[in-house]
């Protein structure tokens, strides 16, 4: 089981965008959440997810494609 923190500007169909790559690289969400803070000049999206990405995931191909996601200023996946 792996932990995705995505932190990025917030907007309409972000956590779509998220769920559709983490899906086509063979994985299964089994819990998320977003939360959204302000910083004064934008609002911003801290989204996390429990993720299940098989026997020999690429999680390096996976960060990358998350990263190139618009306003995504953040990727970190760790085990838990």
């Amino acid at each position: 089981m792996k932990k995705i923190e995505i932190i990025s500007d917030d907007r309409i169909g972000l956590v779509g965008e998220i769920s559709k790559i983490i899906s086509r690289a063979g994985g299964d969400m089994v819990a998320h959440t977003a939360n959204v803070v302000s910083d004064g000049a934008a609002e911003i999206s801290h989204f996390t997810a429990e993720v299940e990405l098989g026997t020999e995931p690429d999680e390096a191909a996976l960060s990358k494609k998350l990263r190139r996601i618009k306003n995504v200023r953040q990727v970190r996946i760790t085990d838990i």
